[in-house]
């Protein structure tokens, strides 16, 4: 059990410090599937149906990406013990990760669109493949948002719980209710 943990820990720590690692997630999945399917996944959908794929991840996408735009601030905003040894330590490797998100969620966003407007006829021939490893690439990269969450949110408590940030606030009930 402890080898498993130890490889586990290794890898989260190779994909964390490497956000390019999600084009090959990305990649691989979808020569996974062509492999298996032998089409790609819009083969079966009119055309109608294509163009509401094609917006939903377009829209998905950019709300993802404003998601990464409040974990810039929080991170931005954030003080503590914690979270000055995270920005010292980790600060490249974070700043990295979240040009990256923001970045991708365009890429996508901008594919998407760019594919709706090329596609013209009732089959989709290769622009399909695009638009699949398109949303391959952003569910990569919504975890690894995620995870940045996770991380902010967890410093953060730990932080608000340090004993060296002074004392709560008492806020008094008013409302007479």
């Amino acid at each position: 059990m402890r080898l498993v943990q130890t490889l586990w820990a290794r890898l989260l720590n190779r994909w964390s410090h490497h956000p390019a690692i999600d084009y090959v997630i990305a990649g691989l999945t979808t020569l996974a599937l062509a492999a298996w399917q032998r089409h790609h996944i819009l083969t079966h959908h009119s055309e109608d149906q294509r163009m509401n794929i094609y917006a939903t991840a377009a829209s998905v996408a950019a709300i993802v990406g404003g998601f990464g735009t409040a974990a810039i601030s929080q991170y931005a905003t954030s003080s503590g013990r914690r979270m000055a040894v995270l920005r010292e330590l980790y600060g490249h490797q974070l700043r990295r990760n979240w040009v990256g998100l923001l970045t991708s969620m365009l890429i996508v966003s901008g594919g998407c669109l760019a594919v709706m407007i090329i596609d013209t006829k009732s089959k989709l021939g290769w622009p399909g493949w695009l638009v699949e490893s398109l949303i391959a690439f952003g569910f990569c990269r919504a975890l690894r948002l995620v995870w940045l969450f996770r991380l902010l949110i967890d410093v953060s408590d730990h932080d608000a719980g340090s004993s060296n940030r002074g004392t709560t606030i008492e806020v008094l009930d008013i409302s007479g209710d």
